[in-house]
């Protein structure tokens, strides 16, 4: 039987955007953290349109037990705070509030220090939360010290083009037109900061996944390898 005495539970924080929004964000920190600096781990929710929750996280558990901090925010476009927050991202919206994936980490830097040590920060995430991933790796490189993305979209044009057709219709509600909003993809989309990253990147994708086609992962690990990037 597992020693449920022994589960740390999750406790309601926040962290200031770059506009001033306080950013909500669940965190998992075992009282060894309190007296030391932890590594954390960041995770991205999916969606967007999902919330992380209070309850029991069996992966934020795994992470605890293996002496790292665990947080979940819910970034502007999460479900739960409203139609304002929800539609925050919505289209070429995301440029002005994707930035809260590179706060967050900007916030635990400074603020998460114990003796003047800055914590280690990875960021990972499944679907969205793995394209979250690849932009705090990319666009925001520098404020995440590794990756991991599982099924995450690495060029929105092109998962536009290849997702199955009816959620590509309900994506581009969420994302922006391919041609009405091209600029705005090709600025949200990981593969064009390819250059920028440098921190060791993990890609996990299934080859037959109807939602997020293998091409997402196959375009970017191509651009790594052609940089002689480790990933």
């Amino acid at each position: 039987e597992v020693d449920a005495s022994q589960f740390i539970g999750a406790s309601l924080q926040s962290y200031p955007a770059r506009d001033g929004t306080k950013i909500p964000m669940f965190v998992w920190r075992s009282p060894k953290c309190q007296q030391q600096s932890c590594p954390v781990v960041v995770h991205f929710h999916g969606g967007p349109e999902a919330q992380s929750t209070a309850g029991f996280n069996k992966i934020a558990q795994m992470f605890v037990n293996a002496g790292f901090v665990y947080v979940e925010p819910n970034v502007r476009g999460s479900d739960g705070y409203g139609k304002t927050w929800l539609n925050a991202d919505n289209g070429a919206k995301r440029l002005q509030v994707v930035t809260d994936i590179e706060d967050c980490a900007l916030y635990i830097r400074k603020a998460w220090q114990v003796n003047s040590k800055v914590p280690k920060i990875g960021v990972m995430g499944w679907s969205y939360g793995g394209y979250s991933a690849l932009m705090g790796m990319t666009k925001f490189a520098g404020s995440y010290d590794a990756g991991v993305s599982l099924v995450g979209m690495s060029n929105l044009l092109s998962f536009l083009q290849n997702t199955a057709p009816a959620r590509r219709q309900l994506r581009i509600t969420e994302y922006g037109d391919p041609q009405r909003d091209r600029d705005a993809l090709i600025a949200l989309s990981p593969i064009t900061y390819i250059d920028r990253l440098q921190a060791p990147l993990l890609i996990i994708q299934g080859a037959n996944d109807p939602r997020v086609p293998v091409g997402e992962a196959v375009q970017i690990q191509n651009a790594l390898e052609k940089r002689q990037i480790p990933s």
